[in-house]
């Protein structure tokens, strides 16, 4: 009987290629890395030598598996292809990351223009705090995310700005309030720093009077009349919580849109883009 090269074990080749590593290639194909392990096993027992070989803490291609790398993009792009044309091909999914800050107003607004531009893929977001989606990115968990850089310094590379802005409860007076407390989020935290170098330089007195895990509980605190907070000025604020008047005026955030190892640039592009334009109708 003819040997056979399957579809599914020319993907997790190519995925280890592309991703830079087995755990990198499970990530992104949605399978375990024992799964893409084996599946590149059996592609060594079709060619009878092996195709990747350990390289300090990576892998890298021997000779026959770069030969059976180029056959492989040329098998897999004829079999989408072939899909494609037939009408048969599931579309993929584009994991995109993001912050919580806006996402009633940049969620659905992405999701529109995403799927305009990207017909072929169907967007799935995970809402998580930047130390997070940072680890998600090296990791391959996601295969985009749109983070902020509360510093506001890395405009070369951002997609856009967004203002910060002081809010609070609407019971909640800045006038009587000595020291000032504030709210904030536990560390880590981009707007940690922003919020504190920002009172030090005018000479305001704060104390950090709560530390919380998410935005719900930020607004609840703030909402409460415990303290205020500095949050990015997008999208609408919750019932309960106002603009605070009466203290320094903040700088701006850059809004930066990162992509895991081996993603399609065209798809980086893509999304980058259509953040730009969200942020465009915001102003």
């Amino acid at each position: 009987m003819a040997q056979v090269l399957d579809i599914a074990p020319l993907r997790s080749l190519v995925a280890v290629a592309d991703c830079g590593g087995f755990h990198r290639a499970a990530a992104a194909l949605h399978v375990s890395q024992s799964a893409v392990s084996q599946h590149l096993r059996k592609v060594e027992s079709v060619v009878g030598e092996p195709v990747v070989q350990r390289s300090g803490r990576g892998v890298s291609f021997t000779e026959m598996g770069q030969r059976v790398l180029r056959h492989a993009r040329t098998i897999l792009a004829a079999h989408d292809a072939a899909l494609d044309d037939l009408g048969a091909t599931e579309h993929k999914v584009l994991t995109v990351g993001a912050t919580e800050h806006g996402a009633d107003v940049m969620l659905p607004a992405l999701t529109s223009v995403l799927r305009q531009r990207l017909p072929d893929r169907r967007p799935r977001f995970r809402l998580d705090r930047n130390v997070s989606l940072a680890d998600a990115i090296d990791r391959g968990l996601v295969d985009l995310a749109i983070m902020l850089d509360g510093s506001g310094l890395d405009r070369a590379n951002a997609s856009g700005v967004v203002q910060l802005q002081w809010v609070s409860g609407r019971a909640f007076s800045v006038q009587r309030a000595d020291p000032l407390p504030l709210v904030i989020y536990a560390e880590p935290c981009t707007l940690r720093e922003p919020a504190f170098a920002l009172l030090e330089k005018h000479g305001v007195e704060y104390e950090v009077v709560a530390e919380c895990g998410d935005l719900a509980g930020l607004y609840a605190a703030v909402r409460s009349g415990l303290g205020l907070a500095l949050l990015p000025k997008i999208g609408r604020l919750p019932d309960g919580v106002c603009p605070a008047e009466g203290l320094p005026a903040p700088n701006s955030a850059s809004i930066l849109v990162r992509g895991r190892f081996g993603i399609d640039p065209d798809v980086l592009v893509t999304v980058d883009t259509a953040v730009r334009d969200v942020l465009a109708g915001e102003k």
